[in-house]
């Protein structure tokens, strides 16, 4: 009796093993090949040395926003010239907490959470300058022709006359019940989003008549924290961050008064933002990097590319077959997509 006890003990033991060793061994095969790069090849990179949380590029250079408030680098312009070896050229800050960056020819537009927008001469990268800036509390920018649209947490969606970057003027806002945290311009409309404390919604604004912004179109599902909205064409693709979230919606806006989201793309992870470019989407994945998403069916996306190296993408910026990553902890990374 002893002996059989002793060998029921020994079984189990073995079998604990096994399962222990089986369990190391299918974990270390899933980090395996969430690092395995797919269709993409990391050139450089660069670290700013804090938290890189938004990228923009102009011409040869790429302006990296450092959120990270100890850590005064704030704007960090780039040589890109060389996507092996990119180089810092110079770094702007004048306190607060950026957020965002647009850069249109020599003027870089920073959303600052703190301080407003901040107008930035970057003529000579090597000596940006300050040449004017509106109070406010801005999280997101985009510039189209003469007017820069921020979405401002307290004052919803701001019209600013940019004409002469030197002296920005008012020119509208758009009041909302939430916090306006992010904007995409496309084709005469504004997409904001509208964050409440338990859900988020998405209104679509009429901006053909600067002056006179007006609302055409609003989506508010419970339980979705959106975030950083794109549009392309008819479809709109959003994160969420929600306790069940990470994903990205699509969402048909081709009728702006019967909004409805038509499909989901999640592999996991939290997408942070996303770029559409030659029927791709890019999606910067906090967990997992880069994401090449096929759009030949725009509601049925289909990963056709990866690169992840550890760190946390927060934003996506795409030239021609060259993806810039703002990296969380890694800072500026460049990626040649192969695909």
């Amino acid at each position: 009796m002893i002996f059989m006890i002793k060998n029921r003990k020994k079984l189990i033991l073995i079998g604990l093993i096994i399962v222990i060793c089986t369990a190391g061994i299918i974990i270390s095969l899933i980090f395996f090949f969430k690092y395995i790069p797919i269709n993409t090849q990391q050139l450089g990179q660069l670290n700013t040395g804090g938290q890189a949380s938004d990228v923009d590029v102009e011409g040869e250079k790429a302006y990296i926003v450092d959120m990270m408030s100890n850590n005064p680098e704030g704007l960090v312009i780039i040589n890109i010239s060389d996507p092996y070896n990119p180089q810092r050229l110079a770094s702007f800050y004048d306190g607060g907490v950026l957020m965002a960056v647009d850069v249109v020819g020599n003027v870089a537009y920073l959303a600052n959470q703190v301080n407003g927008l901040e107008v930035i001469n970057v003529s000579n990268p090597m000596f940006p300058i300050k040449i004017d800036s509106r109070a406010g509390s801005v999280f997101d920018i985009q510039v189209v022709g003469q007017v820069a649209f921020l979405a401002d947490r307290n004052n919803g969606l701001v019209l600013l006359n940019i004409s002469d970057p030197s002296d920005v003027k008012l020119i509208s806002q758009f009041s909302i019940s939430g916090d306006c945290y992010q904007v995409d311009v496309n084709d005469g409309l504004a997409y904001i989003t509208d964050h409440h404390s338990d859900y988020t919604a998405l209104r679509i604004i009429d901006i053909s008549d600067p002056s006179n912004p007006s609302q055409i179109g609003y989506y508010g599902p419970s339980g979705v924290d959106f975030w950083n909205p794109v549009v392309s064409e008819d479809y709109l693709y959003v994160g969420n961050h929600a306790l069940d979230g990470g994903g990205l919606h699509i969402i048909d806006i081709s009728d702006p008064s019967d909004i409805l989201q038509v499909g989901l793309y999640h592999a996991g992870g939290s997408i942070f933002s996303a770029y559409v470019h030659d029927n791709k989407i890019f999606c910067a994945n906090y967990e997992l990097g880069l994401e090449v998403l096929d759009m030949s069916d725009p509601i049925n996306l289909q990963k056709i590319g990866q690169f992840y190296d550890g760190g946390h993408a927060r934003d996506v910026f795409v030239i021609d077959m060259y993806a810039y990553i703002a990296d969380y902890e890694d800072g500026l990374e460049i990626i040649e997509i192969l695909t």
